[in-house]
Parts: C-alpha cells; sequence; structure tokens
C-alpha cells in the first residue's frame, strides 16, 4: 500500500487553485490514498463565515469526488462544513470515489492564532476508515491530545492514526512531542500531514512526519512544500496491531474517596496549626506537612 503524504499549503479565498492543485498531485502520482492538511480546501480562514460553501462543492468537492472515483485513490483533506443548523465544523473530509464521509475535529483551541471556538462546533464522533485491508483511525490538530480518543482507535483496531493539521513551526513542537508519545503509549503509528506556508498572514509550520510504534521519525519533511510517498507493508502492519497491548484504564473513583477521607482527617492538625499560631506557641508541624503533600499527590 501506498500513502502519499501532501504538506501544502491551501489558498484563502481560491478554492479552485486549491483543487488543481490536488488535481495534480493525484493524477500524475499513482497512490491508494492521498493526505493533505488541515483546512486544506478553504485555505487558513479566520471567519468560516466568509467561507462560500455552494462555490466550494462546485468547484472542488464535486471534481474531488470525480476524480477520487477515476483514479481508484481515497483522499484525506481538510475541509470546513456547514451543518443543517447553521452550525460550522471544521472536518477531515474523506473522498472515496462518488461517497464522501467527514470526521470533524473535537479539540477546538483558542490561543494567540485562532479561536476556533469562535466559529466551530466541537464534533464528538470517531471515524475509521478501511483501505487496502488497513484501517485508519481519523484526527484534527489538536485531537490528537485526547488521550481516550486515540485509545478508542487503538482498542477498535485501526492500523494507524491520520492526523491532518494547520500548526505553526512553534506548536509543531509540543504537539509532535505529544504525537509521538501516543504512538509508544497506545502502539501505533501515527501520520502527521501539517500546513505550511504563510496564509492570512500565519506562517505554518509544516514538518510532517510518520511515527512509529517506537516513538522514531520513520518518514519526516522539511518545514516547506513536501510531498512524500509512504510505502506500507499490510502484514506487517497488521502483525503489529495483533501484538498490541495498550496500557489499562483505571477506576480513580476510589482515589478520590480516600483523598477526601485523608483531607477531612487532617483537618483537625490543620486547626492545631493554626490556633498553635494564634498562642505563639512553638509546635513543629512540618513532618506532618510533608506526609500530607505526599499521601494526596500519590
Amino acid at each position: 500500500m501506498k500513502i502519499t503524504l501532501v504538506q501544502s499549503r491551501g489558498v484563502v479565498g481560491d478554492t479552485k487553485v486549491n483543487y488543481f492543485k490536488a488535481k495534480m498531485r493525484i493524477s500524475n502520482v499513482e497512490s491508494d490514498i492521498f493526505v493533505f492538511p488541515e483546512m486544506y480546501m478553504s485555505g487558513y480562514v479566520k471567519d468560516v463565515k466568509s467561507v462560500n460553501f455552494p462555490t466550494m462543492k462546485v468547484l472542488a468537492i464535486d471534481p474531488l469526488k470525480e476524480l477520487s472515483h477515476y483514479s481508484g485513490a481515497t483522499v484525506i483533506c481538510g475541509c470546513p462544513t456547514k451543518n443543517d443548523d447553521d452550525t460550522y465544523s471544521d472536518c477531515a473530509l474523506i473522498v472515496d470515489g462518488r461517497k464522501t464521509y467527514t470526521y470533524a475535529k473535537m479539540a477546538l483551541r483558542a490561543d494567540n492564532v485562532t479561536d476556533e471556538t469562535a466559529n466551530y462546533v466541537p464534533g464528538s464522533e470517531p471515524v475509521i476508515i478501511s483501505r487496502g485491508g488497513l484501517s485508519f483511525g481519523l484526527t484534527v490538530g489538536h485531537d490528537i491530545m485526547i488521550s481516550d480518543l486515540c485509545r478508542s482507535y487503538s482498542e477498535n483496531g485501526a492500523d494507524m492514526i491520520i492526523c491532518i493539521a494547520a500548526l505553526t513551526a512553534e506548536q509543531m513542537g509540543p504537539f509532535m512531542k505529544i504525537a509521538r508519545a501516543r504512538a509508544i503509549e497506545f502502539s501505533i503509528p501515527i501520520l502527521v500531514c501539517n500546513m505550511t506556508g504563510n496564509d492570512s498572514g500565519t506562517e505554518m509550520g509544516g514538518l510532517s512526519a510518520l511515527i512509529g510504534i517506537d516513538g522514531e521519525y520513520i518518514e519526516s519533511c522539511t518545514s516547506g512544500s513536501d510531498v512524500r510517498e509512504i510505502r506500507l507493508d499490510p502484514e506487517e502492519i497488521k502483525a503489529q496491531t495483533a501484538a498490541r497491548m495498550t496500557i489499562p484504564k483505571f477506576d480513580m473513583s476510589e482515589h478520590r474517596i480516600i483523598t477526601a477521607f485523608l483531607c477531612i482527617a487532617l483537618s483537625p492538625i490543620l486547626l492545631i496549626e493554626n490556633i498553635s499560631k494564634l498562642k505563639g506557641l512553638e509546635l513543629s508541624l512540618s513532618k506532618i506537612h510533608v506526609s500530607y503533600h505526599l499521601v494526596i499527590s500519590l
């Protein structure tokens, strides 16, 4: 199986150009799956209401469906969608022949780069797609930080997680550390496809990569426009999945009860300390303080 990772820039306000850039890649490279970054089809828009959704459908989405149909390739790309109730979602659009599916981003962020919470509603449903005998769990951007989502993909037989992103160089450093930790934690390879270039005054960081289950980079991109063809051995990947062992989940409810009990039990000691201070007594409770904090931390 071959996956083509396209680290590129989506042009704001010109979905026709974005489609033709994608078409150039898909028409000239034989691949099972093409992966484009988050927000690729619309460009990195700061206000989703500025997107002309009917035009994007006619000039980009519908032609992409035909292109997928005739090439036989599955295409995953970032694209905002307008919902029936006039809300919007930041989605991974999956085009498989003339059929389309969407995965809506769950972990919306508000920072000095953008405020996604003002534009979008969060998704809530994991999505696993299958191609060539392998299964792929989808995430968008900071969704990779949701441990339970990655666990869900790992426990439900996904062979790899595909994460499309639109992050700056400053954001990519910490982000990739977490992605590498997730790959190790849940014994699942993670493919990150990040946007690159300057759009709407924001410089995206690139540095896309395929991360192995040992947390090491199998393939990595530069910070500029880059295309990587990644070949996978389905039998080898399936063997990794079959041997996968994930960390068990623990019910912490009893620990909370113990912590609450300790707080109540120690409250008389804290009361004694306050009284001793009021009376000017030289009563040392430093050792009790240490024990108290260690127990609560544990």
